[in-house]
């Protein structure tokens, strides 16, 4: 049995052939047979410029078909994909590029300049690839190849390479608070965690590599408009969940609201899979005036979600269903939350900062010695899960006996997530132990605050960090962001904050910003804030 994403995949193309759409990019509309063809094309081309199993493959590219065509095509030879920030410039690009052991390089031409001066002198990349987006970008590295000419002269046709569940697979942090670390997965583990292969609760295997292809054969497909960068687990393996499973996915090159309603009701979409309020908030207002009647579903990863939003769409639209995908590069699948109006109507929905979550059977609580706590213990732990997990670090032995270790006789995962039980069958998650705010020896929970901050009306969009002290060693600083047309009011909002949160953790100190940049995948972009706020005196600062 092949437990292989690239295997995975052929047997849905074997399911729905030319019958079945797969993929959707604007004008380009392609049948599970014609993505198939278009990786083989990728894995053909590839194998001229030397790629072989185990060599690494950059994916320097936006959403859309070439994109999941490549990662295909990689996966197909037993080759590594390498995802890249495109976000990244100057030194940060260089480092990941030289770090991952990229020996080619495919990239989007509007990248061209960033791509040059990264490149420059790296003697592991042998070749790069340009891919047209219809930019006129003409500042290329030398040498480039051009990748529709090398793909028209690829063949179509399946490459004979025998695949296997151990094959690896890179899963790269996010470089929020660092420098971004490979995490090296079997493609069998990733898959059981995040691509369908095991139930998402109990852990239990599906119950042959055919279940998937096989269940999508019954009824109609499900169309899914994915948002989230293909480069970033959170959008990749949600698509390969639903081709496995004969659904057709949709793709943007860029995240513009107005667009991504108009594909929402022109291809009557059913599931959304995005980032939270960074993504969901522009698209409120325009939601009252476009049908989104076939949208049963919104899901989120990789950034907050906060309540007053999830509110918001559900006042709008009382008939959705709202998923939180919880995980990480390490956990993989950390847990699922859903939400309803039903909530609202109740008041669960604002009963705590932090997203709750079923425990299923791998993740709880552990204290600071790695001893487990009690089903019933009202402490705050540290989030460890087990199961299906990574071998390491990719190049980091020291750093992955620190994070991936046994614990309490279980082979688990270290998080690094703060949480607390929540009844016996879920747990309420406090944020990174990274973000957290040390102010005169009380622990102050970053998300916790930027929950709140983006509860007040006039606020957009906030960053908490803790800023130096003299008196307490930090306090709580905020990167802000005020709505359009808001005038910003300082006192009004410490106003608003203090009926939500302790006096403690209200923030003292403010520096205001056009808006707030996140990762291509909406996370907090840590290191920019902390340029933010030691580049420039705050806009506001109450201590003096």
């Amino acid at each position: 049995m092949a437990h292989n994403l690239a295997d995975l995949f052929e047997h849905a193309v074997d399911a729905y052939g030319e019958d079945r759409l797969a993929v959707v990019e604007d004008d380009r509309r392609l049948t599970y047979t014609g993505l198939d063809a278009e990786a083989n094309r990728w894995a053909a081309a590839l194998t001229g410029l030397g790629v072989g199993a185990g060599d690494h493959v950059g994916v320097h590219l936006r959403n859309g078909v070439d994109c999941l065509a490549l990662f295909l095509g990689v996966l197909k030879l037993r080759a590594v994909p390498i995802s890249i920030n495109y976000r990244y410039s100057g030194p940060e690009l260089r480092y990941l590029y030289d770090y991952s052991d990229t020996c080619v390089l495919v990239f989007h031409r509007e990248f061209g300049p960033a791509v040059t001066d990264a490149v420059a002198g790296l003697d592991s990349l042998r070749h790069t690839v340009v891919v047209d987006d219809g930019s006129s970008v003409t500042d290329l590295p030398g040498e480039v190849l051009e990748a529709r000419e090398i793909l028209d002269a690829a063949s179509p046709e399946r490459v004979g390479v025998e695949r296997s569940a151990d094959d690896l697979f890179l899963v790269f942090t996010g470089g929020t608070t660092g420098k971004p670390k490979g995490v090296m997965w079997r493609q069998e583990d990733l898959w059981r965690s995040l691509g369908g292969g095991a139930d998402y609760h109990s852990g239990e295997p599906v119950a042959d590599e055919y279940q998937q292809s096989r269940s999508g054969l019954g009824g109609d497909p499900a169309r899914y408009l994915i948002l989230l960068p293909l480069i970033h687990t959170s959008g990749l393996m949600p698509s390969f969940t639903g081709l496995f499973a004969g659904g057709t996915c949709h793709y943007l090159p860029y995240f513009r609201a107005d667009e991504v309603l108009a594909e929402v009701e022109s291809e009557k979409i059913q599931v959304v899979i995005l980032a939270g309020d960074a993504m969901v908030r522009p698209m409120l207002e325009q939601m009252r005036e476009t049908d989104t009647s076939s949208m049963f579903m919104i899901s989120s990863g990789a950034a907050l979600f906060s309540p007053k939003v999830k509110a918001e769409l559900l006042e709008l639209r009382p008939d959705l269903m709202i998923m939180d995908a919880f995980g990480s590069s390490e956990s993989g699948f950390g847990g699922l939350g859903v939400v309803t109006k039903a909530n609202v109507d109740d008041g669960s929905l604002f009963a705590s900062h932090g997203p709750r979550i079923p425990r299923g059977t791998t993740l709880r609580l552990v204290d600071d010695l790695d001893e487990p706590l009690s089903d019933d213990s009202t402490e705050i732990g540290w989030i460890v899960k087990t199961g299906y997990l990574p071998r390491g670090y990719y190049k980091d032995p020291a750093k992955s006996a620190e994070t991936f270790r046994e614990i309490a006789g279980v082979h688990s995962v270290f998080t690094g997530d703060r949480g607390r039980y929540d009844g016996p069958d879920s747990l309420v998650m406090l944020g990174r132990a990274s973000q957290v705010i040390n102010s005169g020896g009380e622990k102050i929970f970053a998300e916790e605050v930027e929950a709140a901050l983006k509860a007040v009306e006039g606020v957009e969009d906030a960053v908490v960090l803790g800023v130096a002290d003299e008196r307490f060693g930090h306090r709580v600083g905020t990167v802000l962001q005020w709505s359009d047309g808001h005038e910003g009011d300082f006192a009004a909002l410490e106003a608003a904050l203090r009926t939500d949160l302790t006096g403690y953790k209200v923030p003292v100190a403010f520096w205001v910003v056009p808006a707030v940049e996140r990762h291509p995948s909406s996370k907090t972009d840590y290191g920019w804030a902390r340029r933010v706020v030691t580049g420039a005196a705050p806009d506001h600062d109450r201590r003096l």
